[in-house]
C-alpha cells in the first residue's frame, strides 16, 4: 500500500501594515533615557545649600551689627560707608534669591527618564529622578493606574506626551509625564494598544493649545 505524502507548507509572508490590517503592537513597550541625568552632582549641590545656610545668617547679622553700632555711636554716615553697606545688603538679597532657587530647582517635580509598560506581567515599571537626586525605579501595578492622559502641546500637532496618574501608597496619586516629542502616528499606535488593556482608563487625545 502506498503512502501518500504529507502536502507541502507554504509559508505565507506577513501582509504589510495599512489601515485596513494594522501592525499588531508588541507585548512590551520600552523607551530608554533621553536625557543624561544629573544625579551624581547631588552631593556638591547639597553641599552649596548647606554652606548658603551657614553663611547667610551670619551676614545678616554682620549686616545688623554694622548699622547698629553706627546708629549707637551717633556718628555720622559717610558716602562710603553708605555704600557699602547698600552692598552688603544687596549681596545678602542676592543669595537669598539664588538659594531660593537653587531649593526650588531641587524640589522640583520628578522627571521619567525611561520606563516600561509589560502587558504579560501587567506592570509598568518607571526610571524616576529628581534634581541632584539619584534616579530609582518605581513599579505600578496597571491596577493602580488611574487614567493615562494623551497630550499635544507641540504648534502644528506634531508631537506631544503621556500623563500617567498613578495611585501611591496612604491613597496619594502620583502624576508622571511619559514619552515627552512622541509623534501623533506614534501616540495613536500606543494609545490603541494601551486602551485594549486598560479600557477607559486610557483616555481620548487632547490638545492644549487650542
Amino acid at each position: 500500500m502506498n503512502r501518500q505524502s504529507p502536502p507541502l507548507r507554504v509559508a505565507t509572508p506577513l501582509a504589510a501594515p495599512s489601515i485596513e490590517n494594522p501592525a499588531a503592537h508588541p507585548p512590551i513597550w520600552h523607551r530608554d533615557p533621553d536625557l543624561l541625568t544629573l544625579g551624581s552632582t547631588g552631593a556638591a549641590i547639597l553641599g552649596f545649600c548647606f554652606t548658603l545656610l551657614i553663611f547667610l545668617p551670619a551676614l545678616g547679622l554682620m549686616i545688623f551689627l554694622l548699622i547698629g553700632l553706627e546708629a549707637m555711636q551717633g556718628v555720622p554716615r559717610s558716602d562710603g560707608s553708605s555704600f557699602t553697606t547698600s552692598l552688603l545688603i544687596l549681596f545678602l538679597l542676592g543669595f537669598v534669591v539664588l538659594k531660593g532657587l537653587v531649593f526650588a530647582w531641587i524640589f522640583s517635580a520628578p522627571r521619567v527618564l525611561a520606563f516600561t509598560f509589560d502587558e504579560n506581567q501587567q506592570l509598568l515599571t518607571l526610571t524616576v529622578t529628581r534634581r541632584a537626586r539619584k534616579p530609582k525605579e518605581v513599579h505600578v501595578p496597571f491596577s493602580d493606574i488611574i487614567c493615562i492622559s494623551p497630550y499635544v502641546l507641540a504648534s502644528y500637532d506634531r508631537d506631544g506626551h503621556f500623563s500617567v496618574v498613578c495611585q501611591g501608597p496612604r491613597d496619594k496619586e502620583f502624576v508622571y509625564r511619559l514619552a515627552e516629542g512622541t509623534s501623533l502616528e506614534e501616540m495613536e499606535f500606543h494609545a490603541a494598544w494601551l486602551r485594549g488593556i486598560i479600557g477607559e482608563r486610557m483616555h481620548e487625545l487632547l490638545n492644549l493649545d487650542k
